[in-house]
């Protein structure tokens, strides 16, 4: 510990040639620590205000601007490099290592912590608040009313027609009531399958119900990855691969929700496109 203490000291002093907090009258010079961070800072901030950005923030599965991010530098999370780069705020997960936020914010730097919200309302709160503490809380109020009339857009379209529908990821995992998975889905006027089944929040899905009851559509992410460490229970079996086959399928790309932010709206856009490319659905439309 006390070797750390050294060494954040020392990035004290190299940080004292850039005023904490300030990288010019645009406003305070800042970093991100979370690839969900990164979307905020590079749609918000000044291109001269950006010190760095998650190490995810270049990788095109998992990062909507990764090719923005591209032009700055990317650095693992840590306060010894916040501090030497004279970071003023830092945008982090709300379960970010907590040392790394405590050590930040003893020595003068604000931490956004972004929670995992679930509705659209609620997002429009943690941008306002991102965008005050980055000096421009006027860019806040211009996002959010984009993204309310893009959703507005959306919903007046009604692609989904109240047609039932079951998101899945290549683990086999599931969204339900009560996530930002399910508000985008119900967004495009979908009828989340998982729902209807009486789920709720974050849920899994048996292999062997979709199989014998198998869905009337599907809603598929992150099957597309190109890491192998993704749990692939669904994704590789055989069983789902024939059944998935013969099912309409929309894939929304995994960065547009990667967590919950302004960018959803992506998400729900790409699901209404892929909506608008099926074949009318054969069942009787249980739309409103």
């Amino acid at each position: 510990m006390r070797r750390l203490t050294l060494r954040l000291t020392a990035a004290c002093v190299l940080a004292a040639a850039v005023p904490m907090g300030r990288a010019d009258a645009a406003g305070p010079r800042a970093a991100s620590a979370t690839v969900c961070g990164d979307q905020y800072l590079l749609a918000l901030a000044d291109p001269g205000q950006i010190a760095a950005l998650s190490p995810q923030a270049g990788d095109p599965w998992l990062s909507l601007l990764a090719g923005e991010a591209a032009r700055h530098r990317q650095v693992r999370p840590s306060a010894e490099t916040y501090l030497s780069l004279g970071v003023g705020v830092v945008l982090a997960n709300a379960w970010s290592d907590h040392k790394t936020v405590e050590l930040l914010e003893r020595f003068g730097v604000r931490v956004v912590r972004i929670p995992l919200v679930e509705r659209f309302e609620d997002i429009e709160t943690v941008t306002a608040t991102i965008a005050e503490a980055l000096g421009h809380p006027e860019r806040g109020a211009v996002l959010n009313d984009a993204v309310r009339r893009r959703l507005a857009a959306l919903r007046a379209e009604n692609a989904g027609a109240g047609r039932p529908a079951l998101y899945l990821r290549p683990g086999g995992g599931s969204a339900a009531a009560g996530t930002f998975v399910d508000a985008v889905m119900t967004a495009t006027g979908l009828t989340n399958q998982a729902t209807a089944d009486g789920r709720s929040g974050w849920t899994g899905y048996d292999l062997e119900r979709f199989v014998l009851n198998p869905p009337e559509m599907l809603v598929t992410s992150f099957f597309e990855s190109p890491d192998r460490s993704v749990r692939r229970a669904f994704g590789e079996h055989p069983a789902f691969l024939r059944r998935a086959a013969i099912t309409p399928t929309v894939a929304v790309p995994g960065k547009t929700w990667v967590c919950s932010g302004w960018f959803l709206v992506e998400a729900a856009e790409a699901l209404a496109g892929g909506l608008r490319r099926l074949p009318p659905s054969s069942s009787t439309n249980r739309g409103p």
